[in-house]
């Protein structure tokens, strides 16, 4: 028998038991109040309960999906209400695999994408630098397509979050040459993009390239909002490790 299940549907902790095998979680409910950190657009603050689906003998594993979320008021309530201690572990299915280490990510890559990267380093402790550097690069990559395509941040942001999480500029500016090779993508409208697609590279490498290409001139936000490869990024690519490239007027140029 899932007894969990029932207690939390019955507690109104989930509208079915329906729902919670789809969602696994618990959400906060919108009206309910939370003050500063709590109430930040974090998919890690907003569904800070994870549930297991039930096992062949109708069990289930509830918990946490970071330690530290054992202060959050919606915790409080959970275990207030079910009368039990949530596991700080979290709540692994049958194979032992857990949400927590993927709420890291959300909690980053969600601020960063509200604006709220002053908020991302106070709650730091709630993700891993790695997490916050993909999370630059992120925001760098992708815009909010509100009118002004310029990306989630500005490279003045970005540095100001590599320098909070200790990841030092590097001396060499080549960073960029590790992403993959540019290539044109044609839509149905004949419009022509130059995405910019880069590799599973290590987050500091991958979020350093982006901050130098964007100040270099060789990527920028396209009329949709993502970043492209302009004409000089491209001839720059094309140039390898050169110190000087010709550009497509037969100028010479510096690399760096």
């Amino acid at each position: 028998m899932d007894s969990l299940a029932t207690q939390i549907v019955e507690r109104g902790l989930a509208a079915s038991t329906f729902l919670l095998d789809i969602n696994r979680s618990l959400a906060v409910p919108r009206d309910f109040p939370l003050p500063y950190p709590w109430n930040l657009p974090s998919r890690l603050f907003q569904f800070p309960v994870e549930v297991s689906a039930a096992e062949g003998d109708g069990t289930r594993r509830i918990g946490l999906l970071h330690p530290l979320l054992a202060a959050h008021p919606f915790v409080r309530h959970v275990e207030a209400t079910l009368g039990l201690t949530l596991d700080a572990h979290g709540a692994p299915h049958a194979c032992g695999v857990s949400k927590a280490r993927t709420g890291q990510w959300w909690h980053a890559v969600d601020l960063v994408s509200a604006g709220q990267w002053r908020a991302l380093l106070d709650t730091r402790e709630y993700t891993t630098a790695e997490d916050i550097a993909r999370a630059v690069a992120y925001g760098l990559t992708y815009s909010r397509h509100d009118g002004k395509p310029t990306g989630y941040l500005t490279t003045l942001e970005a540095r100001a979050i590599m320098a909070a999480i200790d990841a030092p500029e590097p001396a060499s500016r080549r960073g960029m040459l590790a992403f993959s090779t540019p290539r044109a993508c044609k839509a149905d409208t004949g419009t022509v993009h130059w995405p910019v697609n880069h590799p599973a590279l290590p987050a500091n490498e991958g979020a350093w390239a982006l901050i130098h290409g964007i100040e270099y001139g060789w990527f920028a936000n396209d009329r949709s909002g993502f970043l492209h490869w302009t004409e000089l990024g491209r001839e720059r690519y094309a140039a390898g490790d050169a110190d000087i490239f010709t550009t497509a007027t037969g100028q010479g140029a510096f690399a760096f």
